[in-house]
C-alpha cells in the first residue's frame, strides 16, 4: 500500500492516461510520479510503473492518503 496526498489521489483518480510511473520513498510514500500513455518514453526516469486502473482501484479500496 502506498501513501499519497489527497490532491494527487484526486488527480490520479480523474486521469484518462493508461500508465502511472512513480518513485517510492521511505514508508511507501510516493515522492514523484508521471501519468502518461507513452510508457517507453519515461520508464527510465522512474523505479515503478503500473496501470492507472490498478491504482484507481487501490485508491477506492483504501490507499493511505495524507
Amino acid at each position: 500500500m502506498y501513501t499519497i496526498n489527497i490532491f494527487d489521489a484526486t488527480r490520479i483518480h480523474n486521469s484518462r492516461k493508461d500508465f502511472i510511473l512513480f518513485n517510492v520513498g521511505q514508508d511507501n510514500k510516493i515522492i514523484s510520479y508521471r501519468l502518461t500513455n507513452d510508457l517507453t518514453k519515461f520508464r527510465g526516469h522512474f523505479d515503478t510503473f503500473r496501470l492507472v486502473e490498478v491504482i484507481k482501484k487501490e485508491i477506492s479500496n483504501g490507499i493511505k492518503i495524507f
